[in-house]
């Protein structure tokens, strides 16, 4: 980072570039040493020396690195190129609402010189609306918060005016390990626990007559009663997309009476290891007669 950057409505911009650092590798990798930078890609900057704690392989942590998008390039003349983006650093808004891989997208913006890019970042959008949506891997960068942060200059000095917190697809917010139940609220695990009443009974699904001549293999019927989950054994997306895999498969022995072969391979098998006993089930403490 400079202390004091060049007149950037004096430079050259540019969609991309190809930068081409010295490495001591002498791998054949016709890509080795070269990386191409565009508009509106997520980057890896180096941090600052206090938070460039190396691991013992010499790398460091996911967490210490700064994330930026890509908004502007900005070329210089002479043996230094710039690049302008937009700061999308990890921001702590909470340690319930904020995952351990989250990073936060805000509209703060600097000049990064190149020499401070590492890499390309790969950062997840997270839409909490969209249950079917993909597992998100471990130890894997994702987004769903935006910050604005409004300033103003009076004289020389600046003010800052105020802060708007939202979810990037204003969705509905469940925390990060969260239940959610039959009256489609989420809540806190913990709140379960403490407020609420386990079912220790095991949950029987009773089948409309549509369905009664079927005969059902046991752990599909088991899979109608699990509750949805997100977070711990579930994942930060949550095992929402098993239901509704689950759905698919019932309308579809509807149709032909049975359900069809090889109907596990349809599903996850990871999650076709999440049984009951991990997911225990609650009265739901707000209509009181819902399960999950």
């Amino acid at each position: 980072m400079r202390h004091s950057h060049p007149k950037l409505h004096k430079l050259r911009r540019c969609t991309s570039f190809e930068w081409i650092y010295n490495t001591c590798d002498n791998s054949d990798d016709s890509n080795d040493g070269r990386m191409v930078i565009r508009l509106g890609e997520d980057v890896a900057i180096y941090p600052l020396d206090d938070r460039a704690v190396q691991m013992q392989d010499g790398s460091l942590p996911v967490m210490s690195y700064w994330y930026g998008k890509v908004a502007e390039i900005y070329l210089k003349t002479g043996r230094q190129a710039q690049e302008r983006r937009l700061a999308q650093n990890s921001v702590v808004l909470s340690e319930v609402c904020v995952g351990e891989y989250e990073v936060v997208l805000s509209n703060h913006t600097s000049v990064v010189d190149m020499y401070c890019v590492e890499d390309h970042a790969n950062i997840v959008p997270y839409d909490e609306e969209d249950i079917a949506q993909h597992q998100i891997p471990t130890m894997t960068l994702y987004n769903r918060w935006t910050i604005d942060i409004e300033f103003s200059r009076r004289r020389n000095v600046m003010y800052m005016e105020g802060v708007n917190i939202r979810l990037t697809e204003d969705a509905e917010l469940p925390d990060s390990n969260a239940l959610r139940m039959k009256c489609h609220q989420w809540f806190n695990e913990k709140c379960v626990v403490d407020l609420g009443r386990q079912l220790h009974s095991n949950v029987k699904v009773t089948m409309p007559p549509v369905y009664r001549g079927i005969d059902f293999d046991p752990r599909f019927m088991s899979l109608l009663t699990m509750p949805i989950r997100r977070g711990g054994s579930c994942g930060i997306v949550g095992n929402a997309v098993i239901l509704i895999k689950v759905k698919a498969l019932l309308e579809e022995a509807r149709k032909i009476g049975r359900l069809p072969e090889g109907w596990m391979d349809t599903l996850d098998q990871a999650m076709l290891l999440i049984g009951d006993a991990i997911i225990p089930r609650y009265y739901c403490i707000n209509c009181t007669t819902a399960v999950i």
